[in-house]
């Protein structure tokens, strides 16, 4: 059986095309497969796996996950102070144009900038830094290796906790859970609420274009008259971003298990906790820094694309394609070929604007950064009610910081990061009329003195418990703020 046939790969000049067979059966808890090698390349590098990775490789997906860390190794990771106006754009112009993947959120006048470079482009787009005045430090030869050292952290950490993994509903502590494992859990964990009592719901608020639900999570007293909406994952490689979710849900339906309800009597919960599962499974099974949607351009959108994903975050319209995106659809920030157009979109808006519920707060969490911003990111200008709305935010991120110590930086999103127009936050502002809209930017801190820093978006596995403890408090101190502010304001109606 025809398990997986690589598509081509480039390395460097030469192309490498693998076909990997499975026999149906095993031997000794090995996958007994077969591959094609058609060129020298090929026969070297199917002695290299021989000397290096013999007894570690037992299946074809092992094999084919192997084959693109081998890829990956033909990119590098450096940093980069850009000090004028001159020098964002020529940043802007890599990612579009020479496969650059810029991985900093901010994109501003002496911050730096990490991004990968194609290995085949670097020395080009050194060279084309260095000429204007832009300094490159490397920060990683082979990016093959910092997502090998996330991995082997996380594979230690599953060791230790093995004692965890007995049931779905505790999973999510001690790994990235695949899609249908988070299916599984939602599931479990709608099972493990009071069933009399109603307090939870699960249901789908879409499909994507692989025909995946879009699932979403109902926590809360029926009689419950306030409503709050939280998503994960819209960026496919962003793993703590989901797992946080994960985590609240499981936190949330232990709480109504133990009688704690004073916050969902007054609030419905809504979670989604994977709103782009085609992108998030792609990048768990074979590109794992891959960010965006699995839109086929070249077959619903562009028919000279052969490039796929749509950035859908960028895709949003509200002010779309103003700033801070691309109409170039092998950019990672691709805003799609027109606003509105991707199913995962269509159906968050739908979910907004169709229910006869009043959303009192929409969070969006991401990674990474250790930033908690509200709109406007398509402009620098604020909303008329920035204050209130970075008061709220100073109240959940303090919360947050009691229990790890981690810092959160507050601001606007065009003015603490950059401008970029088409994200969920503003289009939930402006058009869905919420009032209060955040975007949090999970661990780990993009400050290049912190320990952690470099591992981006790959952040081992250790991490999901202490990310998901500090979120979950920090997003309970918000709502308790939000209650206050009713209460308060019905005292002051009642006083005059």
């Amino acid at each position: 059986m025809l398990l997986s046939v690589w598509r081509s790969i480039i390395i460097n000049s030469w192309i490498l095309f693998l076909y990997c067979y499975a026999n149906n059966h095993f031997y000794k808890g090995y996958e007994v497969v077969r591959v094609l090698p058609k060129t020298n390349e090929h026969l070297q590098l199917i002695r290299h796996f021989e000397d290096n990775y013999g007894g570690k490789l037992k299946s074809c997906r092992d094999l084919n996950k192997l084959i693109y860390y081998f890829i990956l190794n033909r990119y590098e990771v450096v940093r980069v102070l850009p000090k004028t106006n001159e020098h964002l754009q020529l940043i802007r112009h890599f990612e579009d144009n020479y496969g650059v993947d810029r991985w900093s959120e901010v994109l501003t006048i002496n911050r730096d900038v990490k991004m990968s470079l194609p290995r085949k482009q670097a020395p080009k787009i050194k060279k084309l830094f260095k000429q204007h005045g832009i300094d490159v430090k490397i920060l990683h030869n082979d990016l093959e290796k910092l997502i090998q050292k996330s991995d082997d952290i996380s594979k230690q950490h599953k060791i230790r906790t093995k004692r965890l993994t007995v049931n779905i509903a505790s999973s999510h502590l001690t790994g990235y859970l695949r899609y249908q494992e988070i299916v599984e859990f939602l599931k479990e964990q709608h099972r493990r609420s009071p069933p009399l009592r109603n307090f939870t719901s699960l249901f789908s608020i879409g499909s994507t274009h692989e025909n995946r639900s879009i699932w979403t999570i109902r926590i809360g007293k029926p009689s419950a008259r306030r409503n709050i909406l939280i998503d994960c994952g819209i960026h496919a490689r962003e793993f703590i971003s989901p797992s946080t979710c994960l985590y609240m849900i499981d936190k949330l339906i232990g709480e109504v298990n133990n009688g704690r309800v004073s916050l969902l009597s007054v609030f419905n919960i809504y979670i989604i906790p994977l709103l782009n599962p085609d992108g998030y499974e792609y990048a768990q099974t074979e590109r794992r820094m891959w960010r965006k949607n699995r839109a086929l351009n070249g077959y619903y959108h562009n028919p000279d694309s052969k490039c796929i994903g749509v950035d859908l975050n960028r895709n949003f319209g509200y002010h779309w394609m103003e700033n801070g995106a691309s109409t170039n659809p092998c950019s990672e920030t691709y805003a799609g070929p027109h606003q509105d157009s991707e199913p995962e979109t269509r159906s968050l808006q739908r979910f907004i604007k169709q229910s006869s519920r009043h959303w009192d707060a929409y969070l969006t969490f991401h990674s990474y950064g250790q930033y908690w911003i509200y709109p406007w990111g398509f402009a620098l200008h604020m909303p008329d009610d920035y204050i209130e709305l970075n008061n709220k935010a100073t109240i959940g991120s303090e919360a947050l910081k009691r229990v790890n110590g981690t810092l959160y930086k507050i601001g606007s999103a065009a003015n603490l990061l950059y401008e970029s127009a088409g994200g969920s936050d503003d289009w939930a502002k402006g058009v869905g009329q919420i009032k209060y809209v955040y975007t949090v930017e999970l661990r780990p801190s993009d400050d290049m003195n912190d320990e952690h820093a470099h591992f981006a978006f790959m952040l081992p596995e250790t991490f999901i418990e202490p990310v998901g403890q500090e979120t979950y408090v920090g997003v309970k101190g918000f709502l308790r703020s939000l209650i206050t502010s009713r209460s308060q304001k019905s005292l002051s109606k009642n006083k005059y």
